[in-house]
Parts: structure tokens; sequence; C-alpha cells
């Protein structure tokens, strides 16, 4: 069977892979410590299961409108716009499948084939990929962690070419935890303005922030942006809603019905159920899970400290999100009997069949030489895997 080319332009997604692996050796019977999906371990609120139990009672299992209930519709915008401090309409606010689609559908209504897209590293995994599926280029802008992962805006206007159409940012940041401030993104904003570029935000995580530090948005500083700033959102990471596949999309009401058109041939649109789900929760607000950031901040502090301990091991605070990116170029080199430890990737390796604890290698995130450990998991999970990949550098030889 011949296959499209365009397949050979991605890969698996390596934190989807990384998973289904941990769970394949669980269910063999193998003592799997998984760090490496970014799920919230918490259930969703009450409320949010109460109201899906209720729609599907009352029969709400068919379709609904492409662009998602209209109810959902307006709440979404009514929550955007005291987010953003700009106002929303219905009209500019579209449902699609999770968060995932609605990049893929905002990639695939403004790329042409060849226009390039930056893309500053590390970044989620599929922004790459789904500008290749979608015809661009993605180009990436490093980012050093010794800098916290910030944007370096100087970095980003020297990459823009003639064929430069936009900008994809992601704050707080998966998978570094880097969370923007308002001066860097007013200095990105004055590059947007000066390369007549757009901006595709991706702001899944914006609850998710620590020590007082604010979510910050381009368009709290740049509100005239607004019509080149499109809004990638959802209730996976902020309610723990990540199997009701709701994400949002916020942009200018033209391109979100060229959004909805695309979706109108392709996905339809979500579970009818589902976002009776999501409307509990956007009406309800972020407040209702606020419980869940001093959880994560003690174990974001406790993952912190324990990999930062070990020899070899470099890993900073980080600010948001529930991620933490640790610095593993000091093992590089070093062998485990007689296997040479060459790069992240294998020692992403070695540490799921060895240590039995799971994680996603840096270069999957663009940043070689750095692993992603997430903390939505237990605190007795973390100190388990601690423990293991404690042991496990400690068998390491120079």
């Amino acid at each position: 069977m011949k296959l499209a080319a365009r397949l050979g332009a991605i890969a698996p997604s390596a934190t989807v892979a990384m998973t289904a692996r941990a769970k394949a050796m669980a269910a063999a019977g193998v003592d799997v410590v998984s760090l490496s999906a970014g799920e919230p371990d918490f259930a969703p609120p009450d409320l949010v299961q109460e109201a899906t139990i209720a729609a599907l009672r009352a029969g709400h299992v068919g379709y609904t409108s492409v662009g998602g209930l209209p109810a959902l519709r307006d709440a979404a915008a009514r929550w955007f716009s005291r987010l953003y401090g700009v106002p929303f309409e219905a009209a500019q606010v579209a449902v699609t499948v999770g968060g995932k689609e609605a990049l893929a559908l905002l990639f695939a209504a403004l790329l042409d084939p060849g226009d390039e897209v930056i893309v500053p590293a590390p970044y989620w995994v599929s922004y790459p990929a789904q500008i290749r599926l979608a015809g661009g280029a993605p180009v990436t802008v490093p980012t050093r962690a010794d800098r916290g992962f910030a944007l370096d805006v100087e970095a980003i206007a020297r990459a823009c070419t003639e064929r430069t159409r936009g900008v994809v940012i992601n704050s707080p940041n998966n998978p570094s935890g880097a969370v923007y401030d308002r001066e860097t993104l007013a200095e990105l904003a004055e590059v947007v303005r000066a390369k007549d570029l757009w901006v595709i935000t991706d702001d899944i995580y914006s609850a998710l922030t620590y020590d007082g530090r604010p979510f910050a948005s381009l368009l709290h500083v740049a509100p005239d942006l607004r019509d080149r700033c499109f809004i990638v959102h959802g209730v996976a990471k902020n309610w723990g809603m990540t199997g009701y596949r709701v994400g949002f999309l916020g942009a200018p009401a033209a391109l979100v019905r060229a959004c909805v058109t695309l979706a109108g041939q392709s996905t339809t649109h979500t579970a009818t159920f589902s976002q009776y789900g999501a409307l509990a929760a956007v009406e309800a607000g972020e407040g209702v899970v606020a419980d869940w950031l001093v959880a994560f901040d003690a174990r974001r502090r406790r993952l912190t400290a324990g990999l930062d301990a070990l020899d070899g091991v470099s890993c900073a605070l980080p600010g948001g999100a529930f991620y933490v990116f640790a610095d593993v170029r000091g093992l590089l080199g070093r062998r485990l009997g007689a296997d040479l430890v060459a790069d992240d990737v294998q020692l992403a390796e070695l540490l799921l069949e060895e240590a039995h604890v799971a994680i996603v290698p840096g270069s999957a995130f663009g940043m070689p030489g750095f692993l992603r450990f997430s903390y939505a998991a237990s605190m007795e999970a973390l100190e388990t895997a601690i423990a293991r990949v404690g042991a496990f550098v400690g068998r390491l030889a120079p």
C-alpha cells in the first residue's frame, strides 16, 4: 500500500507513545511509574461530572452545531472577555475537539505551502508536525535554560524572512513550565507589528501558575493586535477533563467561520454531552480547582529538589503548568554496563526499561539533552520515581 507523502514529514507523538508503552508494561505486570502524560490525576469537579451525567440522562447525545453548543460558545466568550481583558462575542469562539484540533484547524486555515511559522523551543511536540501537515515550514528558535526558557524576542526577529507568517507561543509552557512576563510579550508585540505577523497563543495552562506569578497574555499588553492574536484553550488541564476532548478557538469571526467549515468536513464536533460538562466547568470558573494548585505546588518543589540533587542533573523550579524540564546533559556519555548513554532519547529508554520510570526525552520538544517529568501524579509516585532515578544514576559509570 502506498501512503501519502505527507506522512513522511511527521512522527508519532512522543508523549502519546511513551505513555502507551508505560501502560502496556503496567498491563503486563511491570510496576511502572508513569510521569510521561500531561494529565491531572484529579477527577473533574463534581459539578462537571453531574452536568455530564444529567446531559446523558436528558438525551443530549445527538449532533449539535459544528461550532459547538450555542450556550457553551456564549460562556466561553464571557470567560475569554474576563481572562484577556478585551471583549469576545460567541461568533469569535468555536468549540473544538480539544485544544489540539483548534491548533490544527488554525494552521490549515492560515498556511499555504512553504509559509514559515516560528516556533520557540522547547515546544509542545505537535506544533511542528501540524504545521508541516498544513504545508508550512516550522522554524525553531531556541530558548536558554539559564534564562528560564524565556522567549528570545531578538532571535525571533532575526529568524523572520519574507515567508514568515506567524509565531506560536505557549505560556505557561509545556514542557519547560516557563511563564512569560508582560515585558517580554510587549517586545514580541513590537516584532509582530513590524513584521506583519499573526500569533497563535496556546494558553491551555493559564490557571496553573505559582508563587503569585500572574498569567500574562499578548492581548493584555497589545489589545490592538486582537485581530492577529488567535487563542487556543480548553478544559483539559485547568479542570482535569482530558478525555472530554473539549477545546476552544478564539479569533476574528471570519477566521472562526473558516475553521468551522474545515471541522464540518472532518470531525463535525466533539461529543455533545462532553460540551455540557464543559459548560458547567466554564460557568463555575477555574476557582473550583484552587486546591489542586496547592498540591501541584508541593509536588513541583519536591520533584525539582529531588532531581536537582542528583549528580549530573540540573533542574530549575518551573513557574507554571505541571512539568519539570531537567537538564541531563551531565549524564550523557556515561555508561550503564556496556551501554553508552549517547543522548536523551536513549536515556529515556533506559530509565523506562531499567528503572521503570516513564518520562519524555527533550528531543521530542526540540531541546536535546533534557527530560520532561510530569508531576501530575501523586506525591507517592513522585517519591518512588525520584528514588528509582537516583538509583539508576548511581549505576552509571563515567
